[in-house]
């Protein structure tokens, strides 16, 4: 399984009113070429999509899928692993590397160059959503058992921040508008829940009978996208307002869509029989607004023809 490691986290259930609505989506599986696992995490407007995948040698590896290529990159020094999640508009990628067996740091990579992420005094850091401004958010903490804590970095400073109340907080997507979408941990029900934040608000995110609710993409029409959790089975989700809709690609057992864009493409990934696949999800045309297109034409079509006919005649 992908290393985001939710811990006791139990990720809970949408505090309101929430309607199911419908939205078809084509899918698209994304394979790097020789790999035992692959997971997609991140897409921009260009489509351009960020991702780990497992090689023979047994370590992950950082990926960028863009125009149909693949490109495999690792951070300089990186022990076992090289996690991207996410990448903005200009290109800049934000994950996590491991530099020994008891220490992850986050980075952020802007071309060639790479700048190592480590919130003060903590020994695990991970980067998990950058926007067009370069803000980034994450999670981190002071060693590998101790609770983890999400965090802010902007303009070079780094800002912790808790949902209230909670003992963990795990921060996964941000905006352009600085919004941030993630998980927490409530101690006294032990459960979790998404929770979307806007500077010091929050917003608990339950989708409606789920035993486990994470809140993991947003764009900038305050999309959402997440996993839920039934008790029978892991699903993805896309919620929009107080609409959600399930995300899973044919055939998968467990879907977890983790990025999305403005152009509301989704990425993530799923297992099935064969193993675990990143997918990418491409909105389609609801049937209505194909049938109204299509009698439209048709209408324009007959009319057209209509018109020479009586000049034909005339």
């Amino acid at each position: 399984m992908k290393q985001i490691v939710y811990g006791s986290l139990a990720l809970g259930l949408f505090a309101g009113a929430v309607g199911q609505g419908r939205t078809d989506y084509a899918f698209s599986t994304i394979d790097y070429p020789g790999a035992l696992l692959t997971f997609a995490d991140g897409i921009n407007a260009s489509g351009q999509v960020v991702g780990t995948y497992l090689g023979t040698d047994s370590r992950r590896h950082g990926f960028l899928l863009s125009g149909g290529t693949y490109t495999s990159f690792d951070v300089p020094g990186a022990f076992l692993f090289t996690d991207p999640y996410a990448i903005n508009n200009a290109g800049q990628i934000v994950g996590r590397y491991n530099v020994s067996l008891t220490a992850d740091n986050g980075f952020l990579r802007n071309g060639d160059t790479y700048t190592t992420l480590t919130v003060p005094g903590a020994m695990y850091t991970e980067a998990h959503g950058i926007n067009d401004t370069a803000q980034i958010c994450g999670f981190a903490a002071t060693n590998f058992s101790s609770p983890r804590h999400g965090f802010l970095f902007s303009n070079g400073i780094y800002t912790s921040f808790d949902v209230p109340n909670s003992a963990e907080t795990l921060a996964f997507g941000i905006n352009n508008a600085g919004h941030i979408v993630g998980s927490y941990f409530d101690p006294v029900t032990e459960k979790s829940h998404g929770f979307l934040r806007n500077g010091d608000n929050y917003v608990t995110l339950d989708l409606p009978g789920s035993a486990l609710t994470a809140a993991i993409g947003i764009n900038n029409s305050e999309r959402i996208v997440g996993l839920y959790d039934t008790g029978v089975g892991s699903h993805g989700f896309m919620l929009q307002g107080d609409t959600f809709s399930t995300l899973d690609p044919p055939g998968s057992t467990f879907t977890e869509p983790y990025g999305i864009n403005d152009s509301n493409q989704i990425v993530g990934f799923y297992i099935d029989a064969t193993g675990t696949h990143g997918f990418l999800a491409t909105p389609t045309p609801e049937p209505c607004s194909s049938v109204l297109l299509a009698l439209g034409v048709a209408c324009l079509l007959g009319c057209t023809w209509r018109r020479r006919r009586a000049s034909a005649t005339a």
